[in-house]
């Protein structure tokens, strides 16, 4: 069975720049996506007691509402602040990431110990912008070109300016770049956007689009793909950490609404299954919880219509990367072999031409 990860990440230093205009710049958004983290409770590191973050105001999602904390890149997998004259941190990678870092041949090494042959290079602010970066590391690691599917990252607020959609074509015509990652909100797919998409379109390349992660939140945006489809039917697009069980509430049932099922059949779009990374804090290998919601994808969606993806290396704040593939195909036997197989890797390589 060959498998492929649609959901991975390899990153430089995080207290660098990371192709933002300069360190301070990546710093507030590292401290802004702290502020909106949900999976792991930020603690006082003198006890590990759970305390409430104050890193932004809530009132003001400028930049201005940045709190003077001293927010700071640790070691170990923490972000670290100074809050009521405490030390206080966030667990947000694993603990054996000592350098803030996840190189290249460590996600190979990994792979190659899950007995995973391939993997998507999602992006995400945090890491930074890695198109340059994604494209050094194919140039000096030619033995993992034919292994990893680097996507591209624009600046979503201004994706229908020029400076945009040269950077987008620059990434896929020049650079090697397989696809993009597009974090969206309702204003992603406004009319001054059309430029933009159909510029993707012509490309003829995956779209990775990702809404925020709570179920409610997640399912109203789903909404807007309507249209959407409609007016782009050759994209082809994969939701990363779809059909989410709220991050927030840890709901144990998957809701899937009519207009939901009648979106996700429309066009050329799959679900990425992707729940150790949301519910480990809540739920422990191998998952039961998410197997039935798994379950309910299947039933509803079939086998097609689902690639399995795990967040490596973040996942293993929860458990293993071999454990967040088997929870899938050890313990779902309502799956059979010949699906599985299009769930765990041939979905994927049918989405990327392989």
């Amino acid at each position: 069975m060959v498998v492929i990860d649609s959901h991975a990440h390899i990153f430089p230093f995080l207290g660098g720049a990371s192709g933002y205009s300069s360190v301070s710049e990546h710093l507030a958004v590292c401290q802004r996506a702290m502020h909106e983290h949900l999976a792991q409770p930020a603690r006082r590191a003198k006890d590990n007691a759970p305390v409430k973050k104050e890193l932004w105001d809530p009132n003001d999602s400028s930049l201005k509402g940045k709190k003077q904390v001293e927010f700071r890149v640790g070691q170990f997998g923490r972000f670290e602040w100074n809050q009521d004259g405490a030390e206080c941190y966030i667990q947000y990678l694993p603990p054996y990431l000592e350098h803030m870092a996840c190189p290249p041949g460590l996600l190979a090494a990994m792979m190659d110990y899950a007995g995973i042959e391939k993997a998507v290079l999602q992006c995400g602010a945090v890491y930074g912008r890695l198109n340059y970066y994604y494209a050094m590391v194919m140039d000096e690691f030619p033995t993992l070109r034919g292994r990893f599917l680097p996507l591209a990252q624009v600046d979503e607020r201004h994706a229908y300016e020029e400076p945009e959609l040269k950077r987008l074509e620059h990434a896929i015509k020049h650079m090697g770049l397989r696809g993009l990652w597009f974090a969206a909100d309702k204003s992603s797919f406004g009319p001054e956007y059309q430029c933009f998409w159909k510029a993707v379109e012509e490309m003829n390349i995956p779209v990775f689009l990702l809404f925020y992660p709570e179920k409610k939140t997640w399912l109203s945006s789903l909404k807007l793909l309507e249209p959407w489809i409609e007016a782009y039917p050759k994209i082809t697009c994969v939701l990363p950490q779809a059909f989410p069980l709220s991050t927030v509430e840890y709901n144990d049932e998957i809701e899937i609404p009519d207009f939901a099922k009648r979106i996700i059949n429309a066009g050329h779009l799959y679900i990425e299954v992707c729940y150790p990374i949301g519910r480990g804090r809540v739920e422990d290998y191998p998952f039961p919880v998410s197997r039935k919601a798994v379950e309910k994808l299947y039933d509803v969606f079939g086998p097609a219509k689902l690639v399995w993806g795990s967040d490596i290396p973040m996942v293993e704040r929860y458990c293993t990367y071999a454990q967040s593939l088997k929870y899938l195909t050890s313990y779902c036997k309502f799956i059979p072999e010949k699906d599985m197989e299009l769930i765990v890797g041939k979905n994927l390589a049918k989405i990327f031409g392989l």
